[in-house]
């Protein structure tokens, strides 16, 4: 298997604009602290940064904005858009491309953004054996 991608190489590749952020550190600590790197295993680098962008795109994120990468194709905001304006660009979304029905109440915060549905996507598909619930390692996602 190859030696898995950083951090900063995964954000670099998902959120160029985040990965510039003078405040990437930060974001990154962040992710880490809430990461279980023995859930994650090998993508343990991939989470952090899929949860990083996320965490930086609600934090930059300002009234009636779009939040870091606005007006680029790397904006986080989910969802159908359901208004457009051209004077004064006004954009509004829906209310997301993943049902009520289908996430926990818990996770409905990443479902704001692109990058949180790209995690809950990924932990999706590590799935929780007796080890990790135990504190044991997974080594199986």
């Amino acid at each position: 298997m190859n030696e898995p991608l950083s951090v900063q190489e995964y954000l670099q590749a998902v959120a160029p604009t985040v990965a510039a952020d003078a405040s990437v550190a930060v974001y990154i600590q962040m992710a880490e602290e809430r990461t279980n790197k023995k859930f994650y295993g090998h993508k343990t680098n991939q989470a952090i940064a899929l949860l990083a962008a996320h965490i930086a795109f609600l934090f930059t994120a300002v009234p009636n904005s779009h939040g870091a990468g606005s007006g680029s194709t790397e904006g986080g905001s989910t969802g159908s858009i359901t208004s457009k304006r051209e004077g004064e660009l006004a954009v509004s979304y829906g209310s997301g491309a993943v049902s009520a029905a289908s996430i926990r109440v818990s996770d409905a915060d990443l479902a704001q953004t692109r990058w949180g549905l790209m995690l809950l996507a990924l932990r999706k598909g590590c799935k929780p054996f007796m080890g990790v619930l135990n504190g044991g390692a997974c080594g199986r996602c």
